[in-house]
């Protein structure tokens, strides 16, 4: 874990990975926020695409194919391989490890789609009454 002596933040509050999916899961409340409050709108072509990349990171996510990365590398017989071996499965799953990590990216992605459903709904409801403008 990343420590700055000069900060006086605490450690556990100091971590680089851990502020950045913070932050990201922040924008994604924000992003849904902004949606649901009817903000900005989606079309439907450029929201179903959307989707289709959300529901295929879920997909890899609870595929389990990351659960290699929890394993302890072959790196080789050398002293160095043998060494590092467990320092690299320790930056994959430990609390704050690349696996943590995406583990918390699955919350990101539940805003992130419910967001975007809500950005199509806006666009049909725009589209909806401007459409009705031409009519009269």
């Amino acid at each position: 874990m990343y420590e700055d002596e000069k900060s006086t933040v605490p450690a556990a509050w100091n971590d680089p990975a851990r502020n950045a999916m913070d932050q990201m899961l922040e924008n994604m409340k924000n992003f849904k926020a902004s949606a649901t409050s009817g903000q900005f709108t989606v079309s439907p072509a450029a929201g179903e695409d959307l989707l289709r990349v959300i529901r295929m990171l879920r997909e890899w996510l609870t595929g389990g194919n990351q659960r290699t990365l929890d394993q302890k590398p072959m790196l080789g017989g050398s002293y160095g391989a043998r060494a590092m071996a467990p320092f690299v499965q320790q930056v994959a799953s430990d609390q704050q490890g690349f696996l943590t990590q995406l583990t918390r990216l699955s919350d990101v992605l539940s805003d992130a789609e419910s967001g975007v459903r809500q950005a199509m709904a806006n666009y049909r409801q725009n589209e909806h009454a401007v459409a009705g403008t031409f009519r009269k």
